[in-house]
């Protein structure tokens, strides 16, 4: 009855906080989370418009921070601000990595980074964008999805 109990508990205030860092402001953790901000998935032709030489950003985790702006060519260097960690290698300095970027044809933004001091990063998201800003995920339809915020032109 008692291990019942607790996993209920937990349960709620998992909720209870997912509840709280929307209402709070927070960004947005899950696709679910989203809803409240009525967000639209741009079209492939609404990101050929946005994103050849945008200033991006995304918040990796307390601390870190990546920084670069998408080329009209399809390439990036990427910089983070030295805090945290890259894969397993500890970065106290800010570094800089080349990249790539696309539109692929069913809409998603695509990038791939070559870390120096960790493996290449290569990922797709769809990009939607919200009154409070853009945020890129796997899925247009996965509730649980977690969601990540972009910062494109400072938005």
């Amino acid at each position: 009855m008692k291990a019942g109990w607790i996993r209920q508990s937990a349960v709620l205030l998992a909720v209870g906080s997912l509840a709280f860092a929307s209402i709070a402001g927070e960004p947005a953790a899950l696709f679910g989370d989203l809803g409240s901000l009525n967000p639209v998935r741009l079209s492939k032709e609404q990101l050929e418009q946005l994103l050849p030489g945008a200033k991006m950003s995304r918040k990796i985790s307390t601390p870190r921070t990546h920084y670069w702006t998408n080329d009209s060519g399809g390439t990036l260097v990427i910089s983070t601000d030295g805090r945290g960690r890259v894969g397993t290698s500890s970065l106290s300095t800010p570094s800089l990595s080349p990249g790539k970027w696309h539109i692929s044809p069913d809409g998603r933004y695509c990038v791939t980074i070559d870390w120096q001091k960790a493996p290449t990063e290569d990922w797709c998201r769809y990009v939607f964008e919200t009154g409070d800003g853009y945020y890129a995920s796997k899925t247009d339809h996965d509730l649980s999805e977690k969601v990540y915020r972009l910062q494109i032109n400072g938005r």
